[in-house]
């Protein structure tokens, strides 16, 4: 776990899972968003941070089929203020994180830098453009008695609280490198709002995914993507970019991206009748291979497939995942039929399916693919290897063993 500002007390997590939902219809923190529920966006984001992560809530049954501990309010009222007493005074750690259910797109770098400023205040709360956000910020076991008093004194404003309180406030400034507030502060209190977040959740994909690829520790091997359009070419071109860079000492791994989903497992074997059973995750192991199957609740982008990849290789080559954040070269292929080139109407003016300014260079059959990146032609691997060579420092040919 990365640490801000230096040195950084242990802290939990709490997810508050107790508001009334009026005008949503139902339980907020279950509405699916991208094949999961709302409150699984939060916990699976916030996980990796911390080893005691829980969900604080009024209806303990509600959340027992997602996987993660319950804490229940320990007052009656159905306030925040409660919410927020429970988890503190639940949570392993003196610094407890308390997020609001219906905030899917909390940022584990902001709950970093969050973190790192909290040691001498009560709070570390930010504040948005609508003003102080107290359903997403730290709060110390100190502050227990004076919630406690005002729970019990029927003073349930969270401003209130705020006030009575030595709070660290964490300006637009200070957080703008970090995340997207309209993105971070979005609450989901109705449809329309669960709407928005669906049309939000690539850009934050893809937002987290170039914070992962910046801060890539050298040691980290590289990931570059082919891109193009069905047919373009894609596979055929890394068939002979493989062995060329092999050739050359380079150990490589390959990602394929396929939207039309695929299978890799026959009907009546036992590794399909285990998944048929129940199994969300099958791996069968031979003397030569090993291979596993996982369902998943919703497509994996490319920094969560790379982990299980990158083991003992030099370099990751992915096929396809055209709007990653990471480096991508575009296979272009205009002659011979079946080339199943995209519309023009979806490409970019200069025929690509890529802006060019994403790109590292194009593979085509036409000179002028692009104006502003390396063309190579289809037939110029060896090309292709320098390139890549040379951007990712994989040596003069010996691999990076000893580099």
């Amino acid at each position: 776990m990365s640490r801000a500002n230096g040195w950084q007390a242990p802290f939990s997590i709490a997810v508050l899972a107790g508001g009334e939902s009026s005008r949503m219809g139902s339980n907020k923190a279950l509405k699916m968003l991208s094949g999961k529920p709302v409150i699984s966006h939060l916990l699976d984001s916030l996980k990796p941070l911390t080893n005691d992560i829980f969900i604080a809530a009024g209806d303990v049954a509600a959340y027992e089929d997602l996987g993660y501990p319950i804490r229940a309010d320990q007052y009656g009222q159905k306030s925040s203020l409660v919410g927020i007493y429970s988890a503190l005074a639940a949570s392993n750690n003196d610094l407890c994180f308390t997020v609001a259910c219906d905030m899917p797109f909390a940022e584990p770098a902001l709950v970093l830098l969050m973190a790192g400023l909290v040691s001498g205040h009560d709070a570390v709360v930010p504040v948005s453009q609508r003003g102080r956000e107290p359903l997403h910020a730290f709060y110390s076991r100190a502050c227990l008695g004076r919630m406690r008093h005002r729970i019990e004194n029927g003073e349930l404003a969270l401003h209130e609280l705020l006030d009575s309180l030595d709070v660290r406030y964490v300006d637009m400034v200070e957080m703008a490198t970090l995340c997207d507030p309209a993105m971070v502060f979005l609450n989901l209190n109705s449809v329309v709002d669960l709407e928005e977040a669906s049309r939000m959740l690539p850009r934050m994909r893809k937002r987290r995914e170039q914070a992962w690829f910046a801060d890539a520790p050298p040691e980290r091997p590289p990931v570059i993507c082919f891109v193009g359009s069905k047919n373009s070419g894609k596979t055929t071109f890394l068939e002979k970019l493989l062995p060329a860079l092999a050739r050359r000492g380079v150990r490589t791994a390959c990602i394929k991206h396929d939207v039309h989903g695929f299978t890799m497992d026959r009907e009546g074997t036992d590794t399909w009748r285990l998944a048929q059973a129940g199994a969300k995750k099958v791996t069968i192991s031979s003397p030569e291979a090993v291979a596993s199957l996982e369902k998943v609740d919703e497509e994996r982008i490319l920094a969560d497939l790379y982990a299980s990849a990158a083991s003992g290789v030099d370099l990751v080559i992915a096929e396809g995942f055209k709007n990653s954040a990471a480096d991508r070269i575009e296979v272009d292929r205009e002659r011979g039929a079946g080339c199943g080139q995209r519309p023009a109407r979806d490409r970019d003016p200069g025929g690509l399916v890529c802006p060019e300014h994403e790109l590292v260079a194009v593979i085509s059959d036409r000179p002028d693919a692009a104006r502003t990146i390396p063309v190579f032609d289809l037939e110029d691997v060896e090309a292709v290897v320098n390139l890549i060579m040379i951007r990712y420092a994989l040596g003069d040919g010996s691999g990076r063993a000893g580099a």
